[in-house]
């Protein structure tokens, strides 16, 4: 499997007792406290069903956190790499979290190995959520490279391998910049047209403001 994004790792403060020194020292924001949570064990029957679904539904702060992951790749002039994982219900699938396997610098791509595959589906599995789609980056145009095809993440009929343009500085909620293609067997590979791309692939906001 090739391509990858690094990830940025970082502590994480427990916040302290309410008390009266609560307030001069506040917890971590919730955007980093929550990251990663929650880490036990959980058999909820989401890897119990065959992996098929027709549209994907992708919340926008997947899409944002997504875009930043893949330029923090393309600004040092590499592709990036993710997984888009959650759930499948009603013959759709629902993406509610990005997955950056650790990647190994090759001669022109960058390269995710066996062993970190293989975490990284252990990690899923851990949490019972679905391998859904791969996105990853090219310098200029989108398109399945023969590399790209020959080595999918998931070798399953049906997923999804989402190709961005310019190393992902694009307006990624914009699904007509994206190249879909849907995996069908080795190294066969059928591309979504534009009207099944704005069909199949849904960005729905994840804030609406009501005043």
């Amino acid at each position: 499997m090739r391509f990858s994004t690094a990830g940025i790792r970082g502590s994480i403060r427990r916040p302290r007792p309410a008390g009266r020194d609560a307030e001069s020292e506040p917890g971590p924001p919730l955007t980093v406290a929550r990251v990663g949570l929650p880490r036990t064990r959980r058999v909820l029957g989401r890897r119990d069903v065959a992996l098929a679904y027709n549209r994907v539904i992708i919340p926008s702060l997947v899409i944002d956190h997504s875009e930043l992951r893949l330029r923090q790749r393309g600004v040092a002039g590499h592709e990036g790499f993710l997984l888009w994982a959650g759930s499948l219900a009603g013959g759709d699938a629902f993406v509610s979290t990005i997955v950056t396997p650790g990647v190994e610098a090759g001669r022109l791509h960058g390269q995710v190995s066996p062993q970190t595959a293989a975490r990284a589906f252990d990690e899923l599995d851990h949490l019972d959520l679905v391998p859904i789609a791969q996105v990853h980056t090219h310098p200029e145009q989108a398109f399945l490279s023969a590399t790209d095809a020959q080595r999918p993440m998931v070798a399953a009929d049906g997923f999804l391998s989402i190709v961005i343009p310019s190393f992902g500085f694009v307006d990624l909620a914009d699904v007509g910049v994206w190249r879909a293609y849907e995996f069908h067997g080795r190294e066969q590979w059928r591309e979504l047209s534009d009207g099944e791309r704005s069909e199949r692939l849904i960005v729905d906001p994840s804030l609406i403001t009501i005043s």
